[in-house]
Protein backbone atom coordinates (compact mmCIF):
# COMPACT_ATOMS: atom_id res chain seq x y z
CA UNK A 1 0.00 0.00 0.00
CA UNK A 2 2.51 2.23 1.20
CA UNK A 3 4.36 1.31 -2.41
CA UNK A 4 1.09 2.36 -4.50
CA UNK A 5 0.58 5.65 -3.03
CA UNK A 6 4.72 6.21 -3.44
CA UNK A 7 4.09 5.59 -7.52
CA UNK A 8 1.30 7.82 -6.89
CA UNK A 9 2.87 10.72 -5.72
CA UNK A 10 5.64 10.43 -8.12
CA UNK A 11 3.27 10.07 -10.78
CA UNK A 12 1.75 13.40 -9.84
CA UNK A 13 4.78 14.98 -9.61
CA UNK A 14 5.75 14.63 -13.11
CA UNK A 15 2.69 15.47 -14.26
CA UNK A 16 3.10 18.72 -12.49
CA UNK A 17 6.89 19.17 -14.04
CA UNK A 18 5.18 18.48 -17.20
CA UNK A 19 2.15 20.82 -17.29
CA UNK A 20 4.90 23.58 -15.81
CA UNK A 21 7.06 23.48 -18.88
CA UNK A 22 4.40 23.46 -21.25
CA UNK A 23 3.00 26.28 -19.93
CA UNK A 24 6.41 27.67 -20.00
CA UNK A 25 6.35 26.63 -23.65
CA UNK A 26 2.92 28.21 -24.38
CA UNK A 27 3.97 31.36 -22.73
CA UNK A 28 6.98 31.65 -24.93
CA UNK A 29 5.19 30.54 -28.03
CA UNK A 30 3.13 33.83 -27.72
CA UNK A 31 5.90 36.22 -27.21
CA UNK A 32 7.60 38.74 -29.60
CA UNK A 33 11.07 37.94 -30.18
CA UNK A 34 11.71 39.23 -33.81
CA UNK A 35 13.96 41.74 -33.58
CA UNK A 36 12.54 43.08 -36.80
CA UNK A 37 8.78 43.92 -35.40
CA UNK A 38 8.02 47.10 -34.52
CA UNK A 39 5.90 46.24 -31.05
CA UNK A 40 4.62 43.59 -29.20
CA UNK A 41 0.71 42.87 -28.53
CA UNK A 42 -1.24 42.34 -25.27
CA UNK A 43 -1.17 39.04 -26.25
CA UNK A 44 2.40 38.82 -27.08
CA UNK A 45 2.46 38.27 -30.48
CA UNK A 46 4.45 40.58 -33.09
CA UNK A 47 3.51 43.66 -34.49
CA UNK A 48 4.63 44.64 -38.04
CA UNK A 49 4.34 47.34 -40.36
CA UNK A 50 0.97 47.68 -42.36
CA UNK A 51 -0.91 45.63 -40.06
CA UNK A 52 -4.44 46.50 -39.53
CA UNK A 53 -5.96 47.62 -36.58
CA UNK A 54 -2.54 48.81 -34.98
CA UNK A 55 -0.89 52.20 -34.60
CA UNK A 56 1.31 51.01 -37.43
CA UNK A 57 -1.18 50.45 -39.74
CA UNK A 58 -0.21 53.20 -42.13
CA UNK A 59 3.60 53.13 -41.62
CA UNK A 60 6.07 51.23 -44.17
CA UNK A 61 8.36 50.98 -41.26
CA UNK A 62 8.94 50.87 -37.79
CA UNK A 63 10.14 54.21 -37.87
CA UNK A 64 6.08 55.68 -38.51
CA UNK A 65 7.30 56.79 -42.42
CA UNK A 66 4.88 56.20 -44.93
CA UNK A 67 5.18 55.32 -48.61
CA UNK A 68 5.16 58.39 -51.00
CA UNK A 69 3.53 58.29 -54.56
CA UNK A 70 6.67 56.87 -55.92
CA UNK A 71 6.15 53.51 -53.61
CA UNK A 72 9.38 54.79 -51.71
CA UNK A 73 9.16 54.33 -47.90
CA UNK A 74 10.04 57.38 -46.02
CA UNK A 75 10.06 59.50 -49.70
CA UNK A 76 9.29 62.82 -49.93
CA UNK A 77 7.49 62.69 -53.42
CA UNK A 78 4.36 64.12 -53.36
CA UNK A 79 0.98 63.67 -55.62
CA UNK A 80 0.23 67.40 -56.80
CA UNK A 81 -2.95 68.59 -57.80
CA UNK A 82 -3.23 67.21 -61.15
CA UNK A 83 -2.88 63.90 -59.52
CA UNK A 84 0.78 63.31 -60.96
CA UNK A 85 3.30 62.35 -59.18
CA UNK A 86 6.61 64.99 -58.18
CA UNK A 87 9.50 63.72 -60.72
CA UNK A 88 13.12 64.74 -59.14
CA UNK A 89 13.32 67.94 -61.15
CA UNK A 90 9.73 69.29 -60.38
CA UNK A 91 8.68 69.37 -63.94
CA UNK A 92 5.45 67.64 -63.39
CA UNK A 93 4.50 69.58 -60.47
CA UNK A 94 1.17 70.91 -61.00
CA UNK A 95 1.80 70.90 -64.64
CA UNK A 96 -1.73 70.72 -65.66
CA UNK A 97 -1.98 74.25 -64.15
CA UNK A 98 0.71 75.40 -66.30
CA UNK A 99 0.13 77.37 -69.79
CA UNK A 100 0.79 80.79 -70.71
CA UNK A 101 -0.67 83.55 -68.42
CA UNK A 102 -0.15 86.86 -70.45
CA UNK A 103 -3.94 87.64 -71.52
CA UNK A 104 -2.16 89.68 -74.33
CA UNK A 105 -1.15 86.36 -75.81
CA UNK A 106 -2.35 85.05 -78.30
CA UNK A 107 -2.11 81.46 -76.44
CA UNK A 108 -3.12 82.45 -73.44
CA UNK A 109 -4.89 80.14 -71.04
CA UNK A 110 -7.05 81.32 -68.76
CA UNK A 111 -7.07 78.32 -66.67
CA UNK A 112 -3.43 78.46 -66.42
CA UNK A 113 -2.11 79.19 -62.92
CA UNK A 114 1.73 79.14 -63.19
CA UNK A 115 3.65 80.76 -66.57
CA UNK A 116 5.56 78.43 -68.41
CA UNK A 117 7.39 80.98 -70.50
CA UNK A 118 5.98 79.69 -73.69
CA UNK A 119 3.06 82.94 -74.38
CA UNK A 120 3.29 83.90 -77.97
CA UNK A 121 2.79 87.86 -79.57
CA UNK A 122 0.59 86.32 -82.60
CA UNK A 123 -0.01 83.53 -84.77
CA UNK A 124 0.90 83.29 -88.38
CA UNK A 125 -2.86 84.19 -90.39
CA UNK A 126 -4.66 80.79 -91.00
CA UNK A 127 -2.67 78.82 -88.18
CA UNK A 128 -3.07 77.50 -84.68
CA UNK A 129 -0.61 76.96 -82.16
CA UNK A 130 -0.74 73.11 -81.09
CA UNK A 131 2.74 72.68 -79.46
CA UNK A 132 5.69 74.95 -78.82
CA UNK A 133 9.07 75.17 -76.44
CA UNK A 134 10.25 78.99 -76.10
CA UNK A 135 13.72 77.66 -74.43
CA UNK A 136 12.51 79.93 -71.32
CA UNK A 137 13.40 78.73 -68.03
CA UNK A 138 16.89 77.55 -65.93
CA UNK A 139 16.91 73.60 -67.65
CA UNK A 140 16.00 71.78 -70.80
CA UNK A 141 12.37 70.50 -70.89
CA UNK A 142 12.81 66.58 -70.61
CA UNK A 143 9.43 66.19 -71.44
CA UNK A 144 9.74 67.49 -75.07
CA UNK A 145 13.57 66.32 -75.29
CA UNK A 146 15.99 63.67 -74.98
CA UNK A 147 19.73 63.71 -75.66
CA UNK A 148 20.98 61.24 -77.47
CA UNK A 149 24.83 60.24 -76.69
CA UNK A 150 26.98 58.98 -79.51
CA UNK A 151 30.46 58.35 -79.68
CA UNK A 152 32.22 59.74 -82.92
CA UNK A 153 31.38 58.19 -86.18
CA UNK A 154 28.06 56.73 -86.08
CA UNK A 155 27.15 58.27 -89.29
CA UNK A 156 28.69 60.67 -92.22
CA UNK A 157 32.78 60.10 -90.69
CA UNK A 158 31.32 62.73 -88.11
CA UNK A 159 34.09 63.63 -85.27
CA UNK A 160 32.17 64.65 -82.64
CA UNK A 161 30.87 62.69 -79.36
CA UNK A 162 27.62 64.08 -78.55
CA UNK A 163 26.92 64.37 -74.74
CA UNK A 164 24.54 65.32 -72.33
CA UNK A 165 27.05 67.49 -70.50
CA UNK A 166 25.11 70.87 -69.62
CA UNK A 167 28.43 72.42 -71.18
CA UNK A 168 27.53 71.30 -74.37
CA UNK A 169 23.49 71.93 -74.32
CA UNK A 170 21.66 74.69 -71.90
CA UNK A 171 19.15 77.01 -71.92
CA UNK A 172 20.68 81.15 -71.38
CA UNK A 173 18.54 84.44 -71.95
CA UNK A 174 15.42 82.78 -73.23
CA UNK A 175 17.65 80.16 -76.30
CA UNK A 176 18.70 76.51 -76.09
CA UNK A 177 22.63 77.19 -77.13
CA UNK A 178 24.03 73.88 -78.56
CA UNK A 179 27.87 74.21 -77.39
CA UNK A 180 30.65 72.14 -79.32
CA UNK A 181 33.83 72.26 -77.73
CA UNK A 182 37.87 70.89 -78.68
CA UNK A 183 38.33 68.19 -76.02
CA UNK A 184 39.18 64.21 -75.76
CA UNK A 185 36.08 62.43 -74.81
CA UNK A 186 34.89 58.84 -75.48
CA UNK A 187 37.83 58.18 -78.12
CA UNK A 188 36.80 61.81 -80.08
CA UNK A 189 38.57 65.06 -79.62
CA UNK A 190 35.36 66.78 -79.95
CA UNK A 191 31.88 66.90 -78.11
CA UNK A 192 28.28 68.44 -79.33
CA UNK A 193 24.85 67.91 -78.38
CA UNK A 194 22.23 66.32 -80.28
CA UNK A 195 18.41 66.82 -78.87
CA UNK A 196 15.46 64.84 -80.22
CA UNK A 197 11.44 65.10 -79.50
CA UNK A 198 10.80 61.23 -80.57
CA UNK A 199 7.97 59.87 -78.21
CA UNK A 200 7.96 63.35 -77.06
CA UNK A 201 6.45 65.45 -79.41
CA UNK A 202 5.25 64.05 -82.97
CA UNK A 203 3.91 65.51 -85.52
CA UNK A 204 1.95 65.23 -89.03
CA UNK A 205 1.38 67.59 -91.53
CA UNK A 206 1.67 71.76 -90.62
CA UNK A 207 3.14 74.89 -90.21
CA UNK A 208 6.40 74.19 -88.49
CA UNK A 209 8.88 77.77 -87.70
CA UNK A 210 12.26 77.18 -85.63
CA UNK A 211 14.36 80.55 -84.69
CA UNK A 212 17.82 79.81 -84.69
CA UNK A 213 20.99 81.46 -85.64
CA UNK A 214 23.69 79.19 -87.14
CA UNK A 215 27.40 79.54 -86.52
CA UNK A 216 30.45 80.21 -88.88
CA UNK A 217 33.45 78.27 -88.82
CA UNK A 218 35.04 75.22 -90.81
CA UNK A 219 33.78 72.05 -90.16
CA UNK A 220 30.45 73.13 -88.23
CA UNK A 221 27.40 71.44 -89.39
CA UNK A 222 24.36 72.41 -87.58
CA UNK A 223 21.20 71.21 -88.60
CA UNK A 224 17.35 70.97 -87.87
CA UNK A 225 15.53 68.32 -89.43
CA UNK A 226 12.57 65.30 -89.01
CA UNK A 227 12.72 61.70 -88.80
CA UNK A 228 9.72 59.40 -89.17
CA UNK A 229 8.46 57.90 -85.63
CA UNK A 230 8.59 54.61 -86.95
CA UNK A 231 12.47 54.98 -87.24
CA UNK A 232 13.25 52.73 -84.46
CA UNK A 233 11.75 50.32 -86.91
CA UNK A 234 12.06 50.73 -90.18
CA UNK A 235 15.19 52.35 -90.17
CA UNK A 236 16.87 55.02 -92.42
CA UNK A 237 16.39 55.78 -94.89
CA UNK A 238 12.74 53.67 -94.80
CA UNK A 239 11.46 56.30 -92.21
CA UNK A 240 11.56 59.06 -94.29
CA UNK A 241 13.79 62.19 -93.49
CA UNK A 242 13.08 65.97 -93.82
CA UNK A 243 15.89 68.97 -93.28
CA UNK A 244 14.47 71.92 -92.84
CA UNK A 245 17.61 73.48 -92.54
CA UNK A 246 21.44 72.17 -92.62
CA UNK A 247 24.38 74.58 -92.82
CA UNK A 248 27.92 73.73 -93.27
CA UNK A 249 31.42 76.06 -92.57
CA UNK A 250 31.73 79.44 -93.60
CA UNK A 251 28.94 78.77 -96.08
CA UNK A 252 26.37 82.26 -96.99
CA UNK A 253 23.69 79.35 -98.45
CA UNK A 254 21.58 76.71 -96.05
CA UNK A 255 20.23 73.55 -97.42
CA UNK A 256 16.61 71.75 -97.54
CA UNK A 257 15.84 68.59 -98.75
CA UNK A 258 14.71 65.12 -97.68
CA UNK A 259 15.38 61.99 -98.11
CA UNK A 260 13.07 58.33 -99.28
CA UNK A 261 13.85 54.96 -99.73
CA UNK A 262 13.87 55.60 -103.75
CA UNK A 263 15.31 59.03 -103.12
CA UNK A 264 18.64 59.87 -100.77
CA UNK A 265 22.03 60.80 -100.93
CA UNK A 266 24.34 57.88 -100.85
CA UNK A 267 22.57 56.03 -103.13
CA UNK A 268 23.60 54.70 -106.62
CA UNK A 269 22.19 56.49 -109.26
CA UNK A 270 21.49 59.43 -107.06
CA UNK A 271 19.94 62.33 -107.78
CA UNK A 272 19.41 61.11 -111.01
CA UNK A 273 16.91 57.61 -109.95
CA UNK A 274 15.36 59.67 -108.01
CA UNK A 275 11.22 59.74 -108.49
CA UNK A 276 9.81 62.86 -110.33
CA UNK A 277 9.26 65.20 -106.72
CA UNK A 278 8.49 67.89 -109.42
CA UNK A 279 10.37 70.42 -107.78
CA UNK A 280 9.97 74.16 -108.12
CA UNK A 281 11.89 77.28 -106.84
CA UNK A 282 10.04 81.05 -106.74
CA UNK A 283 13.93 82.35 -107.31
CA UNK A 284 15.31 79.54 -109.21
CA UNK A 285 16.29 75.82 -107.66
CA UNK A 286 19.83 76.80 -106.85
CA UNK A 287 22.31 73.96 -107.55
CA UNK A 288 19.18 71.22 -107.27
CA UNK A 289 20.27 67.86 -106.79
CA UNK A 290 16.91 65.79 -106.71
CA UNK A 291 14.49 67.08 -103.65
CA UNK A 292 17.81 68.89 -102.34
CA UNK A 293 18.33 72.62 -102.84
CA UNK A 294 20.10 75.66 -100.73
CA UNK A 295 18.69 79.54 -100.18
CA UNK A 296 21.80 81.84 -100.62
CA UNK A 297 21.28 85.51 -98.41
CA UNK A 298 23.25 88.29 -99.88
CA UNK A 299 24.70 88.73 -96.22
CA UNK A 300 24.18 87.75 -92.69
CA UNK A 301 23.56 84.32 -93.01
CA UNK A 302 24.79 83.70 -89.34
CA UNK A 303 22.22 86.66 -87.80
CA UNK A 304 18.94 85.09 -86.40
CA UNK A 305 16.37 83.44 -89.10
CA UNK A 306 13.22 81.81 -88.96
CA UNK A 307 13.74 78.55 -90.85
CA UNK A 308 10.09 76.82 -91.84
CA UNK A 309 8.66 73.49 -93.83
CA UNK A 310 4.52 73.80 -94.81
CA UNK A 311 3.76 70.26 -94.93
CA UNK A 312 0.82 68.92 -96.16
CA UNK A 313 -1.02 65.52 -97.66
CA UNK A 314 0.59 67.06 -100.98
CA UNK A 315 3.93 68.68 -100.69
CA UNK A 316 6.48 70.27 -98.38
CA UNK A 317 7.58 73.94 -98.78
CA UNK A 318 10.59 75.48 -97.16
CA UNK A 319 10.86 79.10 -95.99
CA UNK A 320 13.11 81.24 -94.26
CA UNK A 321 11.78 84.40 -92.45
CA UNK A 322 8.40 83.11 -94.27
CA UNK A 323 9.47 83.35 -97.31
CA UNK A 324 9.28 79.91 -99.49
CA UNK A 325 12.16 78.93 -101.89
CA UNK A 326 11.58 75.30 -102.50
CA UNK A 327 8.34 73.19 -102.81
CA UNK A 328 9.03 69.23 -103.17
CA UNK A 329 5.56 67.59 -104.54
CA UNK A 330 4.59 64.13 -103.79
CA UNK A 331 4.86 61.57 -106.77
CA UNK A 332 2.26 61.24 -108.87
CA UNK A 333 2.61 57.64 -108.91
CA UNK A 334 3.51 57.59 -105.24
CA UNK A 335 4.35 55.09 -102.67
CA UNK A 336 6.02 54.58 -99.10
CA UNK A 337 9.12 54.02 -100.65
CA UNK A 338 9.09 57.31 -102.52
CA UNK A 339 6.80 59.47 -100.30
CA UNK A 340 6.75 58.06 -96.51
CA UNK A 341 5.63 61.54 -95.29
CA UNK A 342 1.95 60.25 -94.29
CA UNK A 343 3.07 59.54 -90.59
CA UNK A 344 4.45 61.28 -87.34
CA UNK A 345 8.03 62.93 -87.58
CA UNK A 346 9.96 63.90 -84.51
CA UNK A 347 11.98 66.67 -84.21
CA UNK A 348 16.15 66.46 -84.50
CA UNK A 349 18.02 69.80 -83.38
CA UNK A 350 22.15 68.87 -83.30
CA UNK A 351 25.25 70.24 -84.76
CA UNK A 352 28.06 67.67 -86.07
CA UNK A 353 31.65 68.33 -86.43
CA UNK A 354 33.82 67.22 -89.26
CA UNK A 355 32.42 64.41 -92.05
CA UNK A 356 31.73 63.92 -95.04
CA UNK A 357 30.55 66.92 -95.86
CA UNK A 358 31.84 69.69 -93.99
CA UNK A 359 34.99 68.06 -93.83
CA UNK A 360 37.93 68.86 -91.32
CA UNK A 361 37.04 71.88 -88.37
CA UNK A 362 39.09 74.53 -87.82
CA UNK A 363 40.93 73.83 -84.24
CA UNK A 364 40.72 77.70 -83.59
CA UNK A 365 36.92 78.10 -84.10
CA UNK A 366 36.03 75.89 -80.41
CA UNK A 367 33.85 76.72 -78.23
CA UNK A 368 31.15 77.49 -81.00
CA UNK A 369 27.82 77.70 -80.79
CA UNK A 370 24.56 77.52 -82.10
CA UNK A 371 21.66 78.63 -80.85
CA UNK A 372 17.43 77.81 -81.36
CA UNK A 373 15.24 80.35 -79.72
CA UNK A 374 11.93 78.48 -80.57
CA UNK A 375 10.33 75.78 -82.07
CA UNK A 376 6.37 76.28 -83.01
CA UNK A 377 4.26 73.87 -84.70
CA UNK A 378 0.85 75.14 -86.11
CA UNK A 379 -2.21 73.45 -87.33
CA UNK A 380 -4.44 74.93 -90.31
CA UNK A 381 -7.22 76.35 -89.08
CA UNK A 382 -9.07 76.86 -92.69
Amino acid sequence: MIIIEKNILQLSIMLTVLLFFSFCEDSKSTECIDVNACAEADDGSCIYPGDVGTEFENFCNCEGDTLDCDLWCGGIRQTDDCGECEIPDGSKWNDCFVGCTDSSAANYDSSAIFDDGNCIESFPDGWTLVWNDEFEGDNIDEGNWTHEIWPPGQFNEELQAYTDHPENSYLKDGHLVIRALRESYDGAQYTSARLVSSGKAEFQYGRFDIRAKVPLGQGTWPAIWMLGSNHSVEGWPACGEIDIMEHINLENSIHSSIHTTSCYFSMDGYPGDCPDYSLTCPNGCSGALGPNTYWTYSSNIDDWHVYGMIWTEDNIVFTVDDEPYMTVYRPISSGESSWPFDQEFFFILNMAIGGDWPGDPDDNIFPITFEIDYVRVYESIN
